[in-house]
């Protein structure tokens, strides 16, 4: 009955009978063995699958079916796991020999396929995957060759888990290095942790189902992590002016040494404004108009530095640092008593990120500072700082990153509370609700302790 299902149906092997074998009884055992093993992987079987597996491996010629080799890396992972729980390790080392073979096996014979030009190149980043499993410790520098071999073929078409792997072996080498290799493995992190971050930028916009999404987001966090454990102004600025020198009119260099020192705030490095103004030049992007931006907020022309940074916001139609670039346009808008413009940045920054803290403590920081323009009375402006500390608590409700900041601004805006005294010369009281009348939002009345 096994044998009897149409081949036709089966997998990827629908291309005629002479890639079985070369004669009718090596085509027909090729045949039977591929439909056996079939049938108890798909039935989950895969103890069994395995052993039949090995048949089709025997009577097929080596390149009948890429899947074949898909198919057995499962199956030796699997027979690898109970061989390593009976704590037999000769059989775990044999298994883990046989998956390398396999992935051998078939860069050999499908390295270019109709639908991926650069199969063999994907295969890599799954062999190195694997290694990284069961010989991590004596193959480490193999296997994170293979990772930069399979990302510099395949670029942004990287799976999450191998362009993760490949930053998370690097940083193992870099850990493990010493002197010029420890350096080396540095500069490697520094100077590919941009492209790596892009190509999880692209894969998680162009994902076609939530788990690839989650994959890419989980690797775009790993190399993240890493990134801001080895990296440091003092380290990785010579780095750069060391990669510059060497290639100095190279733009897309340029541009990742900017993003870079913008993400680390080296705006104090002699580079940094020279680096702006080139790429400004050259070719207007949201980084270098964002470190323009720096660079007159330092020389306190809070005006020109709001200029750039509304450009740097307009310039990123779509880019990850948006966030950034919103919440210091807002925060030299705040500097600048713009309240209305500082808080339309903060609601864009919260479109994007609803549990962005620093950006209710923006909208806090713009109502705070209407105090001299939002009168009510006898009550003054005082209102306003009721409603400031609301958003300043919400800040940490919803982001603790932000705590101490929230804190330090609600203990500066409730000494503006009124006393009790006053309230009751207002005919207020403390706990009540109360709308504040020039942006007629609603607060709790709160009494200065």
């Amino acid at each position: 009955m096994l044998i009897a299902v149409p081949l036709s149906a089966q997998d990827d092997d629908a291309d005629g009978d002479d890639k079985y074998g070369d004669n009718p009884e090596q085509r027909q055992l090729c045949m039977e063995s591929l439909s056996i093993y079939r049938s108890f992987r798909d039935q989950k079987n895969l103890d069994q699958a395995y052993i039949t597996w090995r048949k089709a491996c025997e009577s097929c010629p080596a390149d009948v079916s890429e899947r074949l080799y898909s198919d057995g890396a499962k199956f030796l992972r699997n027979e690898i796991k109970k061989a390593y729980t009976a704590k037999d390790m000769e059989q775990t080392k044999l298994l883990i020999d046989s998956l390398m073979l396999v992935y051998d096996m078939r860069i050999e014979n499908f390295s270019s396929t109709a639908k991926n030009p650069n199969n063999g190149c994907s295969i890599k980043g799954l062999k190195a995957s694997d290694m990284y499993s069961y010989q991590k410790k004596a193959k480490l520098e193999e296997l994170n060759t293979l990772f930069k071999e399979s990302i510099d073929c395949v670029k942004e078409g990287s799976l999450a888990g191998v362009i993760s792997g490949y930053y998370i072996s690097l940083y193992d080498l870099y850990k493990d290095g010493e002197g010029d290799k420890k350096k080396k493995y540095q500069q490697d992190l520094i100077t590919e942790y941009l492209s790596l971050q892009e190509y999880c930028e692209y894969g998680i916009k162009n994902a076609s189902k939530d788990s690839q999404k989650e994959g890419y987001e989980k690797a775009k966090n790993n190399i993240d992590e890493i990134f801001v454990l080895i990296s440091n102004c003092e380290d990785m600025v010579p780095v750069l002016e060391e990669k510059l020198a060497a290639d100095p009119e190279n733009l897309d260099l340029m541009k990742k040494a900017l993003r870079l020192m913008n993400a680390k705030d080296c705006s104090d490095s002699p580079i940094f404004l020279k680096l702006a103004v080139k790429i400004h030049k050259a070719e207007p992007s949201s980084p270098s108009a964002y470190a323009l931006g720096q660079d007159f907020v330092k020389k306190n022309e809070l005006s020109k530095a709001l200029g750039y940074f509304e450009e740097a916001v307009n310039l990123c139609t779509d880019c990850p640092d948006k966030e950034t670039y919103l919440l210091k346009a807002g925060q030299v808008a705040s500097a600048m008593k713009q309240t209305s413009k500082a808080r339309t940045f903060a609601n864009k920054i919260l479109a994007i990120n609803p549990n962005n803290g620093e950006a209710y403590l923006l909208i806090g920081d713009a109502i705070a500072g209407m105090s001299a323009s939002c009168e009510d009375g006898k009550l003054g402006a005082r209102s306003v700082f009721w409603l400031a500390y609301d958003y300043y608590a919400k800040a940490k409700r919803v982001d603790s990153s932000v705590s101490d900041k929230a804190n330090k601004k609600m203990g500066s805006v409730a000494g503006q509370f009124p006393s009790r005294q006053d309230l009751f010369g207002y005919s207020l009281k403390d706990g009540q609700s109360f709308t504040v009348p020039c942006l007629g939002e609603e607060t709790t009345i709160r009494e200065r302790n």
